[in-house]
């Protein structure tokens, strides 16, 4: 009877185990459709909350640090996870600051005078955990916006293709994509691009812009191509076509890969979880029988 439990136990964890990482692909693309200020209030709900206090107490003195290279990366990390709304470079140096120093300190002050000290190992852990959290909140958002931006440009760019070779031009196809695609970061980029052009921002100053933002190799890559053809007149039809089909092969390549890699991840629950369940079944009734249980 035991051992019948166990190889039910067994088996519903395995099959547990396999269904969330069959479909965690699934869930993580139906999460693409939420809005993006949605999960700009979810990345920075600690941010928020602590603002004035680090804004108070840390960064008075975070500003006189002499971290310019600092400064200017996470500057352009912040901008293409499309936090800038939320914080600056300023906010996230003294966050960072807070987390690992002050909040670590605090804690171990408090519970040295409750008198149960905190081991200084543990102290050390947590200094580290909030020293890196803030970086971790920064990289997380960037690259979901990445994926979102991602999912959008097979889209954007057959919308572009069908728009000029309809006889629009190529600010009135940019146009017709922000009117005609979902919200998302790249479209709300487009129309930013937009705006910029209109206020007198020329079209490859714009569209370089642009690619800094979102600092993703697809979209730099297909700038670069846009900006030359521009400049020397070629047909924009003809090259977001190329560009389409070249971005559905890297697709297509791309998720070649994931597949492959999918196999040996199934060999892990394969040998440890499927296997001692199939021979607790099979064997099980066998070892019952020669200890007389039934």
């Amino acid at each position: 009877m035991i051992l019948v439990l166990l190889s039910i136990g067994v088996t519903g964890g395995t099959t547990f185990y396999l269904s969330w990482n069959l479909f965690s692909g699934a869930l993580e693309n139906a999460a693409a459709d939420r809005l993006e200020q949605g999960k700009k209030n979810s990345a920075t709900g600690l941010l928020k909350l602590t603002r004035p206090l680090f804004r108070a107490l840390v960064m008075p003195y975070s500003q006189k640090l002499e971290l310019a290279d600092w400064r200017k990366k996470n500057k352009r990390r912040i901008i293409s996870a499309g936090l800038e709304d939320a914080l600056d470079v300023e906010d996230l140096l003294a966050f960072k600051i807070f987390m690992g120093f002050v909040v670590p300190l605090f804690i171990y002050i408090y519970f040295l005078v409750m008198g149960n000290a905190i081991p200084l190992w543990i102290t050390a852990g947590i200094m580290l955990v909030g020293f890196v959290y803030p970086s971790l909140m920064v990289s997380s958002a960037r690259k979901a916006r990445h994926e979102e931006v991602k999912l959008q440009l097979p889209f954007v760019i057959d919308l572009l293709t069908l728009s000029t070779e309809a006889g629009l031009d190529f600010i009135g196809a940019l146009q017709k994509v922000v009117e005609k695609t979902r919200p998302g970061p790249l479209v709300n980029e487009i129309e930013r691009m937009l705006q910029e052009i209109r206020l007198g921002t020329t079209r490859a100053d714009a569209m370089r812009t642009l690619a800094w933002r979102i600092d993703l190799q697809e979209i730099s890559s297909l700038i670069a191509v846009l900006v030359t053809a521009d400049q020397m007149g070629s047909s924009l039809g003809d090259v977001l076509r190329v560009q389409a089909d070249l971005i559905r092969t890297q697709r297509f390549t791309t998720a070649e890969k994931k597949g492959a890699a999918a196999t040996q991840k199934l060999l892990f629950p394969l040998i440890f979880f499927i296997m001692p369940a199939v021979f607790i079944m099979i064997f099980g009734p066998v070892i019952l029988g020669f200890f007389g249980i039934r």
